[in-house]
């Protein structure tokens, strides 16, 4: 059975993926708690669209697994 995938479901999957890569990259290393988290949730609501084809292919991946 095959079922569509949303675009609220991509978004959210790149949105994920894109704060997981930039929280284990090291970004803003000089920053802590409040201040670094307020500047990756503006950079992940800036690009988190860069990640849309990789979170579409994850979300496939995921569904076709039994």
């Amino acid at each position: 059975m095959v079922t569509a995938l949303h675009d609220k479901e991509i978004e959210a999957k790149a949105r994920s993926m894109l704060r997981e890569t930039i929280e284990r990259s090291g970004w803003y290393p000089a920053l802590h708690g409040p201040k670094r988290k307020q500047l990756i949730e503006r950079d992940v609501e800036q690009h988190w669209h860069l990640m849309t084809t990789d979170a579409r292919k994850c979300l496939e991946q995921c569904r076709k697994s039994p």
